[in-house]
C-alpha cells in the first residue's frame, strides 16, 4: 500500500503524456509558446500539442483536454470554464494612416475610415462605444475582415486601416509606435477570456498543473493595463 501511495504521488507532482491545448494563433503566439520552456524544465515528461484555431473545437472530436476561449458561458454542462481574465480592446492604426486620413475625433468618424474587421466576433460590424453615461453604437464598413486577429494586425501595421483588437495583441506595436491608439476617451465592451475543459471526478493532473501554469503566467507577464483578474 505504501508502494502504490509512493506511486500515485509520484504520478501527481509529475504528470506525463500529452496535453493537447487549443487557441487562437494569438495567444498562442503570444503566451503559449514563450511559456512552453519553463513548463518543460518543471515536467520533463509531458508534452504539449497545440492546435491553433480561431473557431471553438469539438473537445471530444478534437481530442482536447484544454480550450483558451473568449466566451462567458459554454453550452455543455460538461464543460467547465475558469476565468483567466478580462482585457481591453483598443482601435488602433498605423502612424502612416493617420497621417494620411487623420484621426477620429468621434465615434460618428469611424464610417468614414477603413476599417479592420475580426469577422469572428459577436457581431463585428457594430461596434458599441460608452465614455462615462453616454453610449454610442456604430455601425461599420469594412477594408478588410479576417478570422485570425494576427493578419488584422499586419495589415494595420502596413497602413490599411483602423483595427479593433484586444489590447494584448498590439500592446507591443504601441509601445514601438508601430501603431497609435485612436478614440483614447472611449471604452469599447471588455473581452473574456477563460479556460475551459471537461469536467471530470478526477482532474489529470497533466490538465490540473498546466491550468495553474497558464494563469500565473499571465499574471506574472502582462501589463496590468491589459489583463484585469
Amino acid at each position: 500500500m505504501g508502494e502504490a501511495e509512493d506511486a500515485v504521488n509520484a504520478h501527481t507532482l509529475a504528470p506525463q503524456g500529452v496535453l493537447r491545448v487549443t487557441s487562437s494563433l494569438s495567444f498562442a503566439t503570444i503566451y503559449l509558446a514563450p511559456m512552453l520552456p519553463a513548463l518543460r524544465r518543471l515536467y520533463p515528461k509531458l508534452s504539449v500539442h497545440i492546435a491553433v484555431a480561431n473557431r471553438y473545437l469539438d473537445f471530444i472530436e478534437a481530442g482536447i483536454d484544454v480550450a483558451i476561449r473568449t466566451r462567458l458561458h459554454e453550452p455543455d454542462s460538461h464543460i467547465m470554464v475558469r476565468r483567466l481574465g478580462r482585457m481591453r480592446r483598443v482601435l488602433a492604426a498605423s502612424p502612416a494612416y493617420l497621417e494620411e486620413r487623420g484621426r477620429p475625433a468621434t465615434p460618428a468618424d469611424l464610417v468614414q475610415h477603413d476599417m479592420l474587421v475580426y469577422n469572428l466576433a459577436a457581431d463585428p460590424f457594430s461596434l458599441r462605444l460608452t465614455r462615462g453615461d453616454t453610449e454610442r453604437i456604430v455601425r461599420i464598413g469594412a477594408a478588410l475582415d479576417c478570422n485570425d486577429g494576427q493578419v488584422i494586425r499586419q495589415a494595420a501595421i502596413a497602413g490599411l486601416g483602423i483595427l479593433i483588437q484586444p489590447l494584448y495583441i498590439v500592446q507591443a506595436d504601441i509601445e514601438a509606435g508601430r501603431l497609435m491608439p485612436v478614440l483614447l476617451d472611449w471604452q469599447l465592451p471588455m473581452l473574456t477570456m477563460n479556460i475551459a475543459y471537461q469536467n471530470r471526478d478526477h482532474l489529470p493532473a497533466k490538465i490540473r498543473v498546466f491550468n495553474e501554469f497558464l494563469v500565473n503566467h499571465v499574471r506574472s507577464t502582462s501589463n496590468s493595463q491589459i489583463w484585469s483578474a
